[in-house]
């Protein structure tokens, strides 16, 4: 007899990467899933030509709605629509360079062990990219927040759901990330990524003011309002994955700089420090921004 699991919505949202998200969502109709799910992508603005790779490869697949914006409108926005857009009662968030195993959707729903269970994810705690959603949470919540455009969005969206008293799984349910990640080369390339991700780090004080329960044991706030610099330190000398020689890196696994030698080591450490002081900074930012100190 053949297992009966819900119909589910795959909602994928793209930007510029005409020349590879053809194996995704080829990847996606070839799931073996005993219902029917449909898949959904929406086409954040792309000025390459997405829109074209779409509706020549899937525009005549009935499993497949594609929907175009015509401006960027930010990661949020994107999966928003896709959200508003989904007929069935599960709906997924699966990032545009993710090709699922064939058993994906399968493992995944199965996290839907009782009724109080609104999330289920095998990416993990918090979220991201192959992350299945009770549509009725995502009503209830409004879906993503778009002040956070990126970072933290997806942290934000989970507690939510949570907060309405939902339960959070994390299962097995294999994909393949098939997304190299390019080291930026050179000093004003590396300056440029690294105020980058710096800035992102504003929203940390918009998920506090949201979620100031659950996010201060997320972001290991201390005195109501610094966030651990301890925490910070180790995210960029790499120590807060157990690594015993740290390594000047990005939380997205590019290194810079490996701890190798003593003055490597002295160099990180005072570039560590430098990164905590930066990062403080710009959470004051966000603190300004969003009305709720953090540091």
């Amino acid at each position: 007899m053949q297992e009966t699991l819900p119909k589910a919505s795959i909602v994928v949202a793209t930007y510029n990467y005409a020349a590879k998200i053809s194996p995704t969502i080829k990847g996606i109709l070839e799931i073996e899933y005993p219902d029917e799910f449909e898949i959904i992508v929406v086409n954040d603005g792309s000025t390459d030509n997405t829109a074209e790779v779409l509706e020549k490869e899937f525009g005549k697949n009935k499993k497949v709605k594609i929907i175009n914006f015509e401006k960027n409108r930010g990661v949020c926005a994107a999966r928003n629509a896709g959200i508003n857009a989904a007929r069935f009662p599960i709906v997924v968030n699966m990032d545009h360079d993710c090709i699922p195993e064939k058993n994906w959707l399968t493992s995944l729903v199965k996290g839907f062990s009782s009724e109080k269970t609104g999330v289920v994810s095998s990416m993990g705690a918090f979220g991201g990219t192959s992350t299945a959603f009770r549509k009725e949470a995502l009503e209830k919540t409004g879906g993503y927040d778009e002040q956070y455009r990126y970072y933290r969005e997806d942290t934000d969206l989970t507690f939510k759901i949570l907060e309405l008293g939902y339960e959070y799984n994390v299962v097995k349910a294999g994909y393949l990330h098939d997304h190299v990640l390019v080291k930026p080369k050179g000093f004003f390339n590396i300056l440029k990524y690294g105020l980058q991700r710096l800035s992102y780090h504003k929203n940390d004080a918009l998920l506090y003011k949201k979620h100031p329960k659950l996010a201060k044991d997320f972001l290991d706030v201390r005195l109501g309002f610094i966030v651990n610099p301890k925490k910070d330190f180790e995210v960029i000398t790499g120590t807060w994955m157990e690594h015993k020689i740290p390594k000047l890196s990005s939380p997205r696994g590019m290194v810079f700089l490996e701890g190798n030698s003593p003055r490597n080591r002295a160099v990180i450490v005072i570039l560590g420090i430098g990164y905590v002081l930066a990062i403080k900074f710009y959470r004051l930012l966000g603190s300004i921004k969003y009305g709720k100190l953090l540091l």
